[in-house]
């Protein structure tokens, strides 16, 4: 199996009427080992499993470690697709706004009063 390498884009504004395009190149499989540490070393995913997945094996069971393997196995394949579905969507909404100068204007505008006001509330809020 050959590994190709996957270009990364991404966006540095130098002036606001300029952008430039910087690949950054990494392989798929620098990518899927960094997001399976990032997910092993993750407290939440670990607190999840313990918490959660015990309601659903019989305690005097048999299949206790199969219980478990199954159930993890349909966890990480939910994750993986319901992951790679946001991966697909934010790839083509990326295209299209990096295309539209205009509606990245505006982006840009939502996003900039939404921070000004999350600071005014910060700024009057009393403790």
């Amino acid at each position: 199996m050959s590994v190709k390498p996957v270009a990364i884009q991404t966006k540095q504004t130098t002036n606001h009427n300029e952008a430039e395009r910087v690949k950054a190149k990494a392989t798929l499989t620098s990518l899927l080992t960094k997001g399976f540490i990032t997910t092993l070393t993750n407290p939440k995913v670990l607190l999840f499993f313990i918490s959660f997945f015990p309601q659903f094996v019989a305690p005097g069971s048999e299949h206790q470690t199969a219980s478990f393997l199954l159930l993890g196995m349909t966890y990480a394949l939910i994750a993986f697709m319901t992951d790679l579905t946001f991966a697909v969507l934010a790839g083509s909404a990326a295209g299209t706004v990096s295309q539209n100068r205009r509606l990245q204007k505006i982006l840009d505008r939502i996003v900039g009063v939404t921070f000004i006001g999350l600071g005014l509330r910060l700024a009057f809020t009393r403790r």
